[in-house]
C-alpha cells in the first residue's frame, strides 16, 4: 500500500492571486473525492477567498467508492499537507482539515497525529475522541444530526462508533486544556451551538446539533434518492462557510 498511486482534486486561485489558506476535504465511507467537492462547494472558497482546496481520495476501493484506513492513509495526508503547505507557501505553514462521516473520523484521527499541520479540524457526522494525547491543542467545529441512522449521535456501540457525538467533542474539549462546562446556546428549535471555551480561543470546540436532521452535510446538495436514504439536511446553516470562517478566526493560534 505504501507505493500505491493515489488521487486528489485540487481546485486553485488565480496565478496573481495570493493564498489565503490551505484546505483538505476528505469524502465519507463509499463516497469519492469527486462527490464530496459536489456535496460541499468548497471549490466556490477557492474562487471567492483565495484559497486552495484540495479532495484527497482513500485507499480502499469499497463499492461505488472508497474508504480511509487510518494506518495507511495518515501519512498519504500529511505528505500531501506538506507538500501543499510548500508549493503554494501557504500561510501559518497548516491547514484546515475537514470531512464527512467516515471523512470526519479520518479528520478527527489526523488532527490527533499530526496537530502541528492543522489549522483548525470541521467533522460533519463523524466526530472522534482523538487516539492519545494531543500534542498541540487543535480547534475543532462539529455538526450532527439527531436523526443520524449510520453514524447515530448517541453512539451505537459499535467498535467505529463507540461513543457519542457530545463525548468526542469533550474528549478534545479535555485534549485542548479545556476544563470549563460548555455553554449551550438554542439558535432556533431545531438547532443548538454548544460551545467549550471562548469563541476564537485556541483550542476552541463548537459542536452545532440539528434536531431532526440526518447523516448529511449542513447547507448540502444530495440527489432525491440520496435524501431518502440519509435524511433531512439543515438549511439553517451552511456547514461549508462556517468550517471556513472558523478556520480563518484560528489561522493565528500559536
Amino acid at each position: 500500500m505504501g507505493n500505491a498511486d493515489r488521487s486528489f482534486l485540487v481546485a486553485e486561485p488565480p496565478a496573481d492571486r495570493p493564498v489565503s489558506a490551505v484546505i483538505m476535504s476528505l469524502h465519507g465511507t463509499r463516497s469519492t473525492a469527486a462527490r464530496q467537492a459536489r456535496l460541499t462547494g468548497f471549490e466556490g472558497i477557492s474562487r471567492s477567498a483565495g484559497a486552495v482546496v484540495v479532495f484527497p481520495e482513500a485507499i480502499h476501493p469499497i463499492g461505488a467508492g472508497y474508504e480511509w484506513d487510518h494506518d495507511h492513509d495518515v501519512d498519504f495526508i500529511a505528505g500531501l499537507a506538506t507538500e501543499l503547505i510548500t508549493r503554494h507557501d501557504a500561510p501559518h505553514d497548516r491547514v484546515i482539515v475537514t470531512g464527512m462521516s467516515g471523512g470526519a473520523r479520518m479528520s478527527s484521527f489526523f488532527a490527533g497525529v499530526h496537530p502541528e499541520l492543522v489549522q483548525a479540524m470541521g467533522a460533519v457526522a463523524g466526530l472522534r475522541s482523538p487516539s492519545g494525547a494531543v500534542r498541540r491543542s487543535v480547534p475543532i467545529l462539529a455538526f450532527h444530526g439527531t436523526k443520524d441512522r449510520i453514524n447515530p449521535y448517541g453512539g451505537s456501540g459499535t467498535q467505529r462508533w463507540n461513543e457519542s457525538v457530545s463525548e468526542a467533542a469533550h474528549a478534545w474539549a479535555l485534549a485542548n486544556g479545556i476544563t470549563a462546562s460548555p455553554t449551550e446556546t438554542a439558535v432556533s428549535p431545531t438547532l443548538t451551538r454548544t460551545t467549550y471555551g471562548t469563541e476564537g480561543q485556541p483550542g476552541e470546540v463548537t459542536m452545532w446539533t440539528s434536531q431532526g436532521a440526518g447523516h448529511t452535510w449542513p447547507g448540502g446538495h444530495l440527489g432525491l434518492l440520496l435524501s431518502l436514504f440519509l435524511g433531512r439536511t439543515s438549511r439553517e446553516i451552511d456547514a461549508t462557510t462556517l468550517i471556513w470562517e472558523f478556520g480563518l478566526r484560528h489561522a493565528d493560534d500559536p
